[in-house]
């Protein structure tokens, strides 16, 4: 089945606009820098990149990519296309991803097959908000990840054209990227287009070819701004994704995901609002769809559908006293198919009066499992209101203490109809599965930012989260295809509870030298994760009709714990500027009633050379990832691994234009490197050596 879009029709007005602009002034590429960018000396609850600063350091093209050179950051990652961020062991529902004001409206946090709904490479800035700071967005444990598009800026483009196009290729994969950004901007109207475009065949690893592993990417964002006046700036977008990639798993047929993703939206700017300051409100219409196939036959199908609605501004109740608040409202449908061969669409499960849920009982009785061979759980909707206050008072010139509070209430409702009936939950089992449910979450954090001296600084946070489970983690009860995994849900999850305590302390050394210490530990009452379901005598229970292991959702005591350390070195010898970085991280997982926690982001360090002399700017780095040490029960072994990277890029400018030429080598050594994150570590290691070519043209 093909996939659909609106991308040509859109990047053809588009670039005809752009055409349009005959005998105007051309301006210079702009720039805009957020207010939440921290400097190197800072010790901050927020920072932001630069995504090209980051995607120049990256090893692939997703979002975990991005973001894992991090202090604290790893990518669970499979291939070229997956790869969603974990965060000081963090995974899943526990990491927020927002578009701005707007929760990303993807299943990435349900599964890890599930890519991501964005390329990095579309947006402008990535940011990293953790502590009392990320409780506007909700109760995320591992804190939110915010990606900022241009729609989010709180200006337009400065005036004129400007441009900016690059190509790169990939020798293991034999294809690459390539992606346009430009604007046209008057004083009062812009048109902005940004499109982005990855190919990749199957890699080889270990000089083999791994099954399956290819990927195609295409993401069109186009955005009309318009300053209806100095104070009041109105921004229309419209996006579209389609991402089709192979699942490198151990079926003899191929598996892949077809993805699609349209949104459309508008977002308002006004500076000032019945007294607030910087109100941004954002209303976005989002449509997700997501297949599974085997053999080419569609075996699984998603489909969500979101409309969102969030507002954030800021009030200044003295100098010393400052609060930011949002709000946003949610209405999501949710709908699931799993028939072999049948879900190209939805459709309803036949009913003809037979006792709903026979076959399911039969199993029950026999294995003591509800087994599900069709649709895994019922088309949910969901209702969600939630609020956030972050309140700042600056005590000192050196002391900033923050209260912030987060709540929420959702109301969940299941439909089951589109289920077939043999498969039902039965009433003798659960007389209260589909009913609809109200649930609310309260979050509060405390911080204290302090300067001790002109060289130390130190940033601590203490937090009591709750976040209501998914409906994926209550309702679902079945199979996935992609990561050969039955999964069976509780829909007797309590909230997840914890109490975290974070302290970030930045000691600069000299003007050159400075460490950063990362320290968390986390003291979950209610964890909830995927844990393998083993029978009285501690062995593996397998699905009947897949023959594959069984997961349970589980909601247990545990703790997290861990340490992260940067040191940073700069100096200049003649025209030549060093930067030195060496990075060591350490993160445990422990569960109350003994044992750990599984897929736990191993040990690892990191030390990176940048050298920067005229035009030219050269980084070499190498990392060390220790084999999995602190493993879960009947969880597999991950043996260690070295990366090493080198990369070159000369930058020519001339006029009003820049002209870049870079080459990039991944994984020199040729390691057969496993993620131990991965559900399909033993099916698809890291990509094996790869030398990558590019350039970029801006204007």
């Amino acid at each position: 089945m093909p996939m659909t879009t609106n991308r040509s029709l859109i990047l053809f007005l588009m670039l005809e606009s752009l055409a349009l602009a005959d005998g105007i002034e051309l301006g210079t590429i702009n720039v805009v820098e957020s207010q939440e960018t921290q400097s190197s000396e800072e010790v901050a609850y927020t920072t932001s990149h630069k995504v090209e600063a980051l995607s120049k350091k990256s090893l692939g093209e997703t979002l975990g990519d991005y973001l894992s050179n991090e202090l604290g950051v790893d990518s669970a990652t499979y291939g070229a296309a997956v790869g969603r961020p974990t965060v000081r062991g963090m995974e899943g529902y526990r990491v927020g991803i927002a578009q701005g004001g707007i929760m990303l409206n993807d299943l990435s946090a349900m599964s890890q097959d599930h890519a991501v709904g964005l390329n990095a490479k579309v947006v402008e800035r990535i940011e990293l908000i953790k502590g009392p700071a990320s409780l506007l967005y909700g109760s995320y444990s591992g804190g939110v990840i915010r990606t900022l598009g241009e729609e989010h800026l709180a200006t337009l483009p400065k005036e004129g054209l400007s441009l900016d196009g690059s190509f790169a290729s990939n020798s293991n994969t034999g294809q690459g990227t390539g992606s346009f950004k430009g604007s046209y901007a008057s004083e009062l109207l812009a048109l902005y287009l940004n499109y982005f475009n990855h190919q990749a065949d199957s890699y080889s690893s270990g000089g083999e070819i791994v099954p399956n592993s290819d990927t195609s990417s295409e993401q069109l964002h186009g955005v009309v701004g318009w300053q209806v006046d100095p104070d009041f700036l109105v921004k229309f977008y419209a996006d579209t994704l389609d991402k089709e990639y192979g699942v490198p798993n151990t079926t003899p047929q191929r598996t892949d995901i077809l993805m699609e993703q349209q949104r459309y939206g508008v977002v308002l700017h006004n500076k000032n609002l019945w007294g607030l300051q910087n109100v941004i409100t954002e209303l976005q219409q989002s449509d997700y769809r997501h297949y599974e196939r085997e053999d080419g036959r569609y075996d699984g199908l998603f489909d969500q559908q979101q409309v969102s609605l969030s507002s954030k501004f800021d009030v200044d109740f003295s100098e010393e006293t400052q609060a930011n608040f949002r709000i946003e409202l949610i209405s999501n449908e949710l709908k699931v198919c799993h028939e072999h061969g049948e879900c190209e669409e939805f459709s309803k499960g036949i009913r003809t009066g037979a006792i709903d849920g026979a076959s399911l009982a039969n199993y029950y009785n026999s294995t003591g499992i509800p087994y599900s061979h069709g649709h895994p759980m019922p088309d949910t909707q969901e209702q969600k209101i939630q609020a956030g206050m972050n309140l700042k008072h600056y005590y000192t010139q050196s002391d900033e203490l923050s209260l912030a509070v987060s709540g929420v209430v959702r109301t969940l409702t299941p439909d089951s109809d589109n289920m077939q009936e043999t498969w039902l939950m039965p009433v003798s089992i659960d007389p209260d599965y589909y009913n609809e449910e109200t649930d609310s979450a309260l979050s509060l954090s405390l911080g204290w930012w302090h300067s001790w001296s002109e060289v130390l600084t130190s940033q601590v946070s203490l937090s009591y989260l709750e976040r209501l489970p998914s409906s994926q983690e209550l309702l679902w009860n079945g199979f996935h295809h992609a990561t050969e995994s039955y999964i069976l849900g509780n829909r007797d999850l309590d909230n997840e509870q914890s109490v975290n305590l974070d302290v970030d302390i930045l000691y600069k050394h000299t003007d050159a030298l400075s460490s950063n210490i990362s320290f968390f530990y986390y003291d979950f009452e209610n964890y909830i994760y995927q844990s393998p379901k083993v029978d009285s005598s501690n062995t593996p229970i397998i699905d009947p009709f897949h023959l594959s292991p069984v997961w349970e959702i589980r909601g247990v005591g545990a703790t997290i714990y861990g340490l992260g350390i940067e040191e940073n070195y700069a100096i200049e010898i003649g025209e030549h500027q060093l930067n030195m970085m060496a990075q060591f991280n350490l993160t445990k997982g422990e569960l109350d009633e003994s044992g750990y926690i599984p897929r736990m982001s191993p040990y690892n360090a990191t030390l990176s050379l940048d050298h920067t002399v005229g035009a030219w700017n050269n980084n070499i780095t190498y990392k060390w990832v220790d084999e999995s040490r602190n493993e879960a029960e009947n969880e597999t072994h991950t043996e260690g691994y070295q990366l090493l990277n080198l990369s070159s890029t000369y930058q020519y400018t001339f006029n009003k234009s820049s002209f870049e030429v870079w080459v990039k080598g991944t994984n020199l050594t040729d390691e057969v490197a496993r993620n131990h994150l991965s559900f399909l570590k033993e099916t698809a290691p890291l990509q094996g050596r790869a030398v990558s070519f590019g350039v970029r043209y801006q204007y």
